[in-house]
């Protein structure tokens, strides 16, 4: 496999789906690629993952990564500003007018905990506020994968 068909850090292939011959155009096309960064096996750890997409819906062969390892804590709001200050840099300089897709995830039941919600509540705050675009908001667990309900997102704990 040629470095150009790998996704960074993984080796792996996306099925069917090569960051630069297969588009992002929909909901389908964006679930499919966070079903291959799922890959099936589980968390160990809460972690968030983002995608760049550029303005043409190419996903940049880059999967960034971030871990927590504390299954309880709360989100860290400085934390997740600078997150997505420096994704909107990234997207700057490799991307210009392109796009940002996250995913929060974590161990455990499908069952989307208070704390899960205010996790996704907080990032999908810092990506409202944020100066570029971002996809519909993801969350996964050992056992499911989906996109956060709106109404998750603007409800009260």
């Amino acid at each position: 496999m040629d470095d150009e068909n790998r996704v960074a850090g993984l080796g792996r292939r996306l099925p069917h789906m090569n960051p630069p011959d297969r588009p992002i155009r929909d909901l389908d096309d964006l679930t499919e690629a966070w079903r291959f960064v799922d890959g099936g096996h589980g968390y160990s750890a809460p972690q968030l993952f983002a995608l760049l997409i550029d303005a043409d819906g190419h996903v940049l062969p880059t999967i960034i990564q971030m871990y927590d390892e504390e299954l309880d804590s709360a989100p860290d709001d400085p934390l997740l500003e600078m997150f997505v200050d420096r994704l909107g840099q990234a997207l700057d300089v490799h991307a210009p007018g392109g796009a940002v897709a996250i995913m929060k995830a974590r161990p455990g039941s499908s069952e989307m905990t208070s704390l899960d919600r205010r996790w996704c509540r907080a990032l999908h705050g810092h990506l409202y506020a944020a100066s570029f675009a971002s996809k519909p908001l993801f969350f996964a667990t050992d056992t499911s994968l989906g996109v956060v309900p709106p109404d998750v997102l603007v409800a009260a704990s």
